[in-house]
């Protein structure tokens, strides 16, 4: 089967979605449903969220990542993409027609350089909705998202930015997971920085009604959780729940460095990793947004609730 039937076999009357038991309750509803959505990160965390909350709206959309297929859920379109290899931008068009696109930061030195150049690429096709997962720290014009930001702007873009804090669902991913199940411990750089910790679910719902609603939001959202958090409350709340000790082990940023390259993790992404995490400790994360309440209507979720559904990904082997 061809990916353009594929995607016409999951969503054949994409004009009549929200029926049955999957369905999304949203005030006074109004979707633009004349196109596919792009999906960039395919295969990331808030990517196949937001896939999972599309399909079962009935909306088509198409999963893009570097690897493409090999890697996407089962069952779900999807073909290769890579934000440095300028070949594969037009793959996802000989498939689909796009309304919008979901924007991931590609880990690259000033990636908002090929993000710019795809998104007037994706003009050229008739993409006229952009919605971006950028940081808290992003600011328009500011190096980092904040450029991508101001293209939307300069361009009369319909578009989102959504800014959130650490998620939550970091601490489910294989390095983290091993660290707290096997080895009882959690390492940062982050001393006593405050977190607003978010969960990928939450994101993905405000980003799910930024693609979809009528009249585009053309704004930005501070998406966080309920509170704020240092990582030893996080340590405190993870030993209480499991029932053993898990301890924040501090480090500082050279170490914290290292030690991620040594695990296999691009220098790039370490030194990223390394230098949010001293900002963290200097108070860079402490604040709370309202984006997921004022967008969606429900409270965003608890570390406690994330915990408590998760507690199994770090039970001990």
């Amino acid at each position: 089967m061809s990916l353009q039937k594929k995607i016409l076999h999951l969503y054949p009357n994409p004009s009549s979605p929200f029926r049955g038991q999957n369905s999304i309750a949203v005030k006074n509803p109004k979707y633009i449903l004349t196109m596919t959505i792009l999906l960039t990160g395919g295969t990331g965390k808030t990517a196949t969220r937001l896939a999972t909350l599309l399909r079962a709206a009935n909306i088509p959309f198409l999963l893009a990542s570097r690897r493409g297929p090999a890697t996407a859920p089962k069952g779900y379109p999807a073909v290769k993409f890579d934000w440095t290899d300028e070949t594969t931008w037009k793959t996802p068009f000989d498939h689909a027609s796009f309304q919008a696109v979901y924007m991931m930061e590609p880990q690259v030195p000033q990636p908002w350089v090929p993000m710019i150049k795809f998104i007037d690429f994706a003009r050229e096709r008739g993409v006229k909705r952009y919605v971006l997962c950028a940081g808290t720290t992003a600011a328009i014009g500011k190096d980092g998202m904040g450029r991508v930001w101001e293209h939307y702007i300069r361009h009369d873009l319909d578009f989102c930015v959504l800014r959130p804090p650490w998620f939550m669902d970091n601490l489910t991913q294989p390095g983290l997971a091993y660290t707290i199940g096997q080895l009882n411990q959690i390492s940062t750089a982050c001393r006593d920085g405050l977190i607003p910790f978010v969960s990928v679910d939450d994101i993905a719902d405000v980003a799910f009604r930024a693609l979809t609603v009528e009249k585009s939001y053309n704004r930005d959202f501070r998406i966080s959780g309920p509170e704020l958090l240092t990582y030893d409350d996080i340590a405190a709340q993870l030993s209480t729940a499991l029932g053993r000790k898990i301890e924040h082990v501090r480090v500082d940023g050279e170490v914290r460095y290292q030690t991620l390259v040594r695990a296999g993790v691009p220098e790039y992404t370490a030194r990223f990793i390394a230098d949010i995490e001293l900002k963290t400790a200097e108070g860079g994360e402490a604040g709370l947004g309202d984006g997921v309440e004022k967008v969606t209507g429900h409270p965003p979720k608890s570390f406690a609730e994330f915990v408590e559904e998760n507690k199994s990904v770090w039970a001990k082997a």
